[in-house]
């Protein structure tokens, strides 16, 4: 008996769910501390930095302790396979063209999409003299490996002892509420897909702190407003077909690679025991009373606030 109660409390859907809520709250206290110090002469972004390492970073590093040191499943922290390059430069041309299609259908729907800086744009916005070298540690670099260190690092390891497919929908869920808005969660949730999906593939977290570079670089420095111009001058029917092509043929590209890489796999796999199947664990999942209360508090933060 005792030694169910043990598993029973350090079970990921229990636990991990509990961490993220931890986050989303000091997340969102922190929003006040930009704000003050937005107010002052600081260097904004050095504070935006610690602050993402703090909530980040920290709180995986105190999970792994009082967890005691063992996760349901090994992190995600290998170097990427030199077969595995041209699959993530058509999964990152994926999530690019996929990123645009939503966008696009946002703006042709006549509905308003912030970019992935977003967060951090009321904070900056009294700046006149924008430090570029801050904005690309703060906003490009240090939010890529510190959210792919928690999201697909932890909680997408935690989740792997309950399926894959589970993994990977339930770390995008808590991605997309990391962002804190209703409007903006189906692009936060298609790339944090996409993101689970190449760590999953590819059994590595660089692969997606590439992808997440690259998407924080292209939102931060103007993709919204090029994709505004270019349907104004081309027109909306010529964009969306081009996107659309974009995106069904890297679909197809991906796939490929994915049929060879699995292909590979069957032959020396990467790992001794697959994990289990996803579909019996999802009531586990999605209904344990520590992630309902993660969705509470989401929409509290988010609604209410």
């Amino acid at each position: 008996m005792v030694e169910e109660k043990s598993i029973w409390y350090k079970s990921p859907a229990l636990t991990t769910p509990l961490l993220v809520i931890f986050v989303l709250v000091m997340l969102n206290l922190s929003r006040y501390v930009l704000q003050k110090q937005n107010n002052t002469e600081s260097n904004i972004f050095l504070v935006i930095t610690v602050i993402q390492i703090v909530v980040l970073v920290l709180p995986c590093i105190l999970y792994y302790l009082v967890k005691g040191r063992r996760l349901s499943s090994p992190l995600f922290i290998s170097f990427i396979r030199p077969s595995h390059i041209i699959f993530i430069i058509f999964t990152l041309l994926l999530f690019i063209s996929g990123t645009v299609l939503i966008k696009y259908i946002y703006y042709v729907g006549g509905g308003h999409i912030t970019t992935l800086s977003g967060y951090f744009d009321s904070v900056t916005a009294d700046k006149n003299d924008i430090n570029i070298l801050g904005v690309i540690i703060s906003l490009i670099i240090v939010p890529a490996f510190c959210e792919e260190m928690f999201f697909r690092g932890v909680v997408l390891s935690e989740y792997r002892s309950m399926g894959s497919v589970n993994a990977v929908l339930i770390s995008s869920l808590c991605f997309s509420m990391l962002h804190f808005s209703l409007q903006n969660f189906p692009i936060y949730f298609f790339a944090g897909i996409i993101l689970g999906f190449v760590t999953v593939i590819t059994r590595s977290i660089i692969a997606s702190i590439i992808i997440h570079l690259a998407s924080n670089a292209l939102s931060i420095f103007g993709s919204d407003l090029f994709l505004r111009i270019t349907i104004q001058k081309s027109g909306a029917f010529f964009v969306g077909f081009v996107i659309i092509i974009i995106f069904g043929l890297s679909l197809l590209f991906v796939i490929s690679k994915l049929e060879q890489i699995y292909f590979t796999y069957s032959e020396k796999p990467p790992i001794t025991t697959l994990p289990p199947r996803s579909f019996p664990n999802i009531p586990k999942v999605f209904m344990s009373p520590s992630f309902l209360a993660l969705i509470a508090v989401f929409i509290i933060i988010t609604v209410l606030t």
